[in-house]
């Protein structure tokens, strides 16, 4: 790291303490989202979800977290998704049904709500904790969106929602928590773990194919993101550039689940 840099990292770190801290399950004021956009996206403008920038929040009664500043997927990466499935399906057979989006850890909601307007598909989403989802429904509602959001564990969602295309998309980001290791992220321990989630999607469907879109940290675990594949094909890996001051960033990893019973996720054990 470059003497110039350490200041910028350092204050960064500082605000993600608060944020994960103190400000973990509070409203961020328009200074508080101003700051984190500067410290964590390198301008205020570059927080940015459901298409408003940070500075345009509080005048269009859009309300934060501190922890979702932190876990949310900015724009402009669920849009570069919307990209990489549009291209996938170009290169596809077509698939009887109509096709939907399920995402099960849905957080701020970011993501479904542009795969939704991009791929202009039906989006239903599932948010455990109590807090993260009143806020996420809140925020949702407010931009107008049609995303479906249920506060519901991931299982349940699935067992309401039987396949209705090949086409049918899921997002799988469960938290990291102790599986980000300093070897790299460890996907057999995230919570719950990815091989975990995978098996109840399969089973949901009665493995009938869909896609699914994991993502991961730059570095992972060697082997954990095989760990539940079986037969799905590994199809492309997006990795959006980092936002600065960082040098690493997300990656997301797009599959084909087979429908397959062999190697069945389910039967994975830690």
């Amino acid at each position: 790291m470059h003497a110039s840099e350490e200041p910028a990292h350092a204050d960064y770190f500082a605000l993600r303490n608060r944020l994960l801290g103190p400000l973990r399950n509070r409203f961020l004021t328009a200074d508080q989202l101003c700051e984190a956009g500067r410290l964590m996206c390198g301008r205020p403008e570059s927080l940015s979800l459901y298409g408003i920038p940070a500075p345009e929040m509080a005048a269009r009664e859009i309300r934060i977290l501190g922890r979702t500043a932190i876990e949310c997927t900015k724009d402009p990466h669920p849009i570069a998704i919307a990209g990489v499935i549009a291209d996938i399906e170009a290169i596809t057979p077509e698939a009887d049904g109509e096709a939907m989006v399920v995402d099960l850890f849905c957080g701020s909601g970011n993501i479904g709500h542009h795969l939704g307007r991009c791929l202009g598909r039906p989006v239903y989403a599932s948010e455990l904790d109590p807090v993260v989802y009143e806020a996420g429904r809140r925020n949702l509602d407010r931009i107008g969106s049609t995303v479906r959001l249920r506060h519901a564990d991931y299982r349940d969602l699935l067992g309401a929602l039987p396949a209705r295309s090949e086409r049918d998309v899921y997002i799988v980001e469960p938290s990291w928590g102790r599986a980000f290791t300093s070897e790299g992220l460890d996907l057999t321990r995230t919570s719950p773990p990815v091989p975990e989630i995978i098996g109840h999607i399969q089973r949901s469907r009665g493995h009938v194919p869909c896609l699914v879109v994991v993502e991961t940290s730059d570095r992972v675990v060697r082997g954990s993101l095989d760990t539940w594949c079986g037969k799905a094909v590994h199809l492309r890996t997006l990795a959006p550039k980092p936002f600065p001051p960082h040098r690493t960033g997300s990656r997301f990893h797009f599959y084909r689940l087979s429908e397959s019973r062999e190697a069945d996720p389910l039967k994975w054990t830690p």
